[in-house]
């Protein structure tokens, strides 16, 4: 007879009550009826779930959430090939090397006294503003969201 297997599963779907589930998937009915409540699974008319909605229930989107950790995962990788390739620099040796190249070409503008007042000032007030130039590319180069009106993130520590 090579049709015929040996299952004891029945060729229909199966159906399962809150009680008869509990007791296959090793867990409290009241927790699996939280479970489907959470999920807002809803019975059929015997009151039986199906083998998919009580997994769904019990097991929640794990191939959302493996997707979502590949995709960090990715991101992860992108910056840390970006950083062995030189493309991204740390923010605050950058800060410190243009706040010494200023503070030289500083030295040497006030020292000029061949330079008109204005014309020292002026070239002062510009290199007083590299730092909100810094800062204007970092926003323009940041992919986090943007937060409005003074919103704080779950990161800030200041």
């Amino acid at each position: 007879m090579p049709g015929v297997s040996k299952c004891n599963v029945p060729r229909a779907a199966l159906r399962w009550s809150i009680e008869r589930a509990g007791v296959e998937f090793g867990i409290g009915s009241q927790t699996l009826r939280k479970s489907l409540a959470k999920n807002s699974t809803i019975a059929d008319a015997g009151s039986c779930y199906t083998t998919k909605q009580i997994v769904a229930a019990l097991f929640g989107a794990l191939d959302q959430e493996k997707l979502a950790t590949q995709k960090q995962l990715t991101k992860k990788y992108q910056i840390g090939n970006a950083v062995a390739e030189a493309g991204l620099l740390d923010r605050a040796a950058l800060s410190a090397a243009f706040a010494t190249l200023a503070d030289g070409i500083v030295a040497r503008i006030m020292s000029a006294t061949e330079l008109p007042r204005e014309v020292r000032e002026d070239v002062l007030r510009d290199i007083a503003s590299w730092p909100l130039a810094l800062d204007e590319v970092a926003h323009r180069q940041t992919r986090l969201p943007r937060r409005r009106n003074g919103a704080r993130s779950d990161d800030d520590d200041d």
